[in-house]
């Protein structure tokens, strides 16, 4: 389900929630376009499933074995997986320094899902779903849990955090994605933002943290085999379109950079 959403834009605990369509590509130069999708053709989407009992091991997953069908996934298809292993996997994008994305003021956007059926073992397990991103001075991180009618416990590792500072046990980041939602991850004023479906979730100032300085990694993930079906990053200050996957080549990344 290829699905245009729109940015967020909203100074934390200050201003109300408005929301914004995204730039259409039409309205670059041609000339911007062309630089912006050479300077993102090395750029690579790196998975690994990360083992719960050693059975398999832990393995790192190249691009070809779980992009397909319009999506990213790493299941059965990419490594043969023993059934009492309560695994997650994890999708992350490495960002050269010719790419220049300030990390504090960006909208990251996932379209994503982790139905209960996701994987073999009990969503009571875990169907957490986390978004993260690293800089050159700091990182920071959502995650979303299922909710307590599936595990009374789950709420704990519901959380945003911002290097060392956390803020946990957030009921607000409950949520079954049965179906594709989006996720966001904003920083924006100081200060780290969750949303979901475009409704705003919770947020957690810097305070004495540093900042995240330039843009070096982007990751999702998921306990289970979940589905990404877009990633889009924006500037959250002018909801300008820097960076985007729709996953819809088969076995290959078509990471673009909207310079």
């Amino acid at each position: 389900m290829k699905k245009l959403t729109g940015c967020i834009f909203a100074i934390i605990f200050l201003f109300p929630v408005s929301c914004k369509k995204e730039s259409s590509p039409t309205q670059l130069h041609s000339s911007d376009a062309s630089a912006s999708l050479s300077a993102a053709l090395k750029i690579k989407w790196h998975g690994k499933f990360i083992s719960y009992n050693g059975f398999p091991a832990s393995a790192f997953i190249p691009d070809k074995l779980f992009i397909k069908n319009g999506y990213a996934r790493i299941y059965n298809d990419s490594i043969k997986i023993n059934k009492q292993n309560y695994y997650s996997t994890r999708f992350r994008l490495v960002l050269p320094d010719s790419i220049k994305i300030k990390g504090d003021s960006i909208n990251f956007e996932a379209g994503l899902k982790n139905p209960f059926n996701s994987s073999f073992y009990d969503p009571y397990y875990g169907r957490d779903i986390t978004l993260y991103i690293k800089g050159s001075s700091n990182e920071a991180m959502i995650t979303n849990v299922a909710t307590s009618d599936i595990n009374p416990d789950a709420v704990k590792r519901a959380r945003i955090k911002l290097g060392q500072t956390l803020k946990k046990n957030l009921p607000q980041l409950q949520y079954n994605f049965e179906d594709y939602g989006t996720l966001i991850l904003q920083t924006f004023n100081r200060g780290v933002v969750a949303y979901r479906n475009n409704e705003y979730l919770s947020g957690l100032a810097y305070e004495k943290e540093p900042l995240v300085g330039r843009l070096k990694e982007i990751g999702i993930i998921f306990k289970g085999s979940g589905y990404i079906d877009y990633i889009k990053i924006y500037n959250s200050v002018n909801g300008k379109l820097l960076l985007s996957e729709d996953f819809n080549t088969d076995g290959q990344s078509t990471v673009i950079y909207w310079k």
